[in-house]
C-alpha cells in the first residue's frame, strides 16, 4: 500500500465551554459582557447544560488515546467566558501538553475571545500552543497548516473580539485571508482541509443571523476554493450536521457539534 492509499483518521471535537470554580475576576470584567455572560451560565440554564464538561472533556481525551487517531482538530470555544483559569483548565483537560498525543489542529471559539483582554493576553495561543505547530507565511499565528500523511490540516482563526453584548459574529478578515492566500499558494500538492470555529450557514442551510455570522464568510470560501481546499470543518453551532458541496460553495462542510453539552 502506498502512503496515498493510506487511511488518515481524524478526531474532531469542539465547543467543550469548560468553567473554573475560580475564575478571576477583575473590575475590568464587571463591564464587560462576561456579566451578562455569567447571567447565561448560572442563571438561565447554559451552565447546567454543560455542567459536566470537564468531566467529559476528560473521558473524552481518555477514549481518544485507546484508538489509532493520526491527528486531532479541535475548532475552538474550549471555555464559557474566555478566563485564563478556564483556558488553563480545558487544556488540561484534554492533555494539550501531552507528549504522547499525536499531531492536532486547534482554533480559536468566539467564548476564547469573549473579551478584549482574553484576546490581547493570547490566553488560547499561550495553552494550546502544542495544536498550533505548522508552517506559515510570517510571525502571525493564523493561518497555519500542519502535515498528516498527505493531507493538510489548515487552522484560520475566524473569532474576534466583540465590544457589545449581544455581539457573537466573527471574521477571518483581510489581512488574514491575504495570508491565507500565499499559504495555500506555496503548500506542496496534498488535500487540503481547513478548520474553523464558524460555520457558513446553518444545519438547515439558511444563512447565520447577523449577530452569530461569519461575517466575511463569501471573502473566505473564494479564497479556499481557489486555494483548493476540499472540505471545511468548524463548530460554533452545538449540533453536528454536514452540508455537501454546491455551486456556492464547492465543497463540503462539517459541524462537530458540541463534545460536551447535555440536553438531559
Amino acid at each position: 500500500m502506498t502512503e496515498a492509499d493510506t487511511p488518515v483518521h481524524l478526531a474532531h471535537f469542539s465547543d467543550l465551554h469548560v468553567t473554573a470554580r475560580r475564575l478571576g475576576w477583575n473590575r475590568r470584567d464587571f463591564i464587560s459582557k462576561r456579566v451578562t455572560g455569567w447571567l447565561n451560565l448560572r442563571l438561565l440554564g447554559r451552565g447546567y447544560r454543560f455542567r459536566q464538561a470537564a468531566a467529559v472533556a476528560v473521558t473524552l481525551t481518555n477514549d481518544l488515546k485507546r484508538r489509532p487517531f493520526d491527528a486531532y482538530i479541535f475548532s475552538g470555544d474550549a471555555t464559557a467566558l474566555g478566563f485564563e483559569s478556564e483556558m488553563r483548565e480545558a487544556a488540561q483537560c484534554l492533555g494539550v501538553a501531552d507528549e504522547g498525543n499525536p499531531p492536532a489542529v486547534a482554533v480559536p471559539g468566539n467564548h476564547d475571545y469573549y473579551t478584549r483582554s482574553a484576546w490581547k493576553h493570547g490566553w488560547f495561543e499561550k495553552y494550546f500552543q502544542p495544536w498550533q505547530v505548522g508552517e506559515r507565511v510570517d510571525e502571525h499565528a493564523y493561518p497555519f497548516a500542519r502535515k498528516i500523511g498527505l493531507l493538510w490540516l489548515i487552522g484560520v482563526s475566524s473569532s474576534t473580539f466583540n465590544f457589545w453584548h449581544w455581539d457573537a459574529s466573527g471574521e477571518v478578515g483581510l489581512e488574514q485571508r491575504d495570508r491565507l492566500q500565499r499559504l495555500l499558494k506555496q503548500l506542496p500538492p496534498g488535500p487540503r482541509l481547513m478548520v474553523t470555529h464558524y460555520p457558513v450557514s446553518r444545519s438547515d442551510g439558511r444563512p447565520e443571523r447577523s449577530l452569530r455570522c461569519l461575517r466575511d464568510w463569501k471573502e473566505v470560501v473564494r479564497v479556499a476554493a481557489d486555494g483548493g481546499v476540499s472540505l471545511w470543518l468548524h463548530g460554533h453551532r452545538h449540533k453536528p450536521y454536514h452540508h455537501s458541496a454546491s455551486a456556492e460553495i464547492p465543497f463540503p462542510l462539517l459541524c462537530a457539534g458540541s463534545a460536551t453539552q447535555s440536553n438531559l
